[in-house]
């Protein structure tokens, strides 16, 4: 049983986590792989390439392909798909809009870190109307390190003036668990996500813990006391 202190802050993944995101991303991935003459791809196999950015999501495809030669064209085209259309697709997952509100009624801080390039975010929170709930978001252009790094997390945590021990992270894959080891921040990792396996979300060296939904975090938030998980 892994004990987690009632955090001051809640920094949060985007895609996998708060939002699915792998319909519009599938959609820009098969428009760039038709451009090429490259084969279709279903979700399930787009959904094992998301997590890194978009740098590492054609990265991953194109080693997938064997061309990995071809990446300046290839990311140049699914930039420009994906900019066209970068939230048309993506929804909420179950939980999330309960737990954000409850976070801000209760006066918690709340950030996003994503690998993301930080121009594809703002419309997917915009269309989503959550861009009002976060103090600061970031993406993966936006410092010089993205996750896994510990880099972008406590910058999150210097520029709102919290320590990472009073924070959690909260994400759905092996970059994010390996930020939250990296800036020794307790972490939440969610089941529902894009984690190729369950141990990449169960990072051993820092408290975490493991939800299906995020509203099962509510009964966790009591400042000044340990919830436990």
């Amino acid at each position: 049983m892994t004990s987690l202190k009632s955090p001051q802050l809640v920094i949060f993944d985007l895609d996998g986590t708060l939002v699915d995101s792998a319909a519009d991303i599938q959609i820009a991935a098969n428009n760039t792989f038709e451009e090429l003459d490259l084969p279709q791809q279903p979700l399930n196999q787009v959904k094992r390439w998301i997590g890194g950015g978009a740098q590492v999501f054609v990265e991953h495809a194109l080693d997938f392909f064997g061309k990995s030669e071809w990446y300046d064209q290839t990311y140049r085209l699914f930039m420009q798909f994906y900019r066209a259309l970068p939230a048309d697709r993506s929804v909420m997952f179950d939980g999330v809009q309960g737990f954000l509100d409850y976070l801000k009624v209760a006066g918690i801080k709340m950030a996003v870190v994503s690998n993301k390039p930080h121009e594809l975010i703002d419309p997917i929170l915009k269309h989503l109307k959550l861009d009002e709930y976060f103090e600061l978001v970031l993406g993966g252009d936006s410092l010089v390190e993205k996750k896994p790094s510990a880099e972008p997390l406590l910058h999150v945590c210097r520029n709102l003036g919290i320590q990472p021990e009073d924070s959690w992270m909260i994400g759905d894959s092996s970059k994010d668990a390996q930020a939250a080891v990296n800036a020794a921040m307790p972490f939440v990792g969610v089941s529902y996500g894009y984690a190729l396996m369950a141990s990449d979300i169960r990072p051993q060296e820092i408290p975490h813990t493991v939800v299906d939904s995020l509203e099962a975090l509510i009964p966790m938030i009591s400042v000044g006391e340990d919830v436990y998980a």
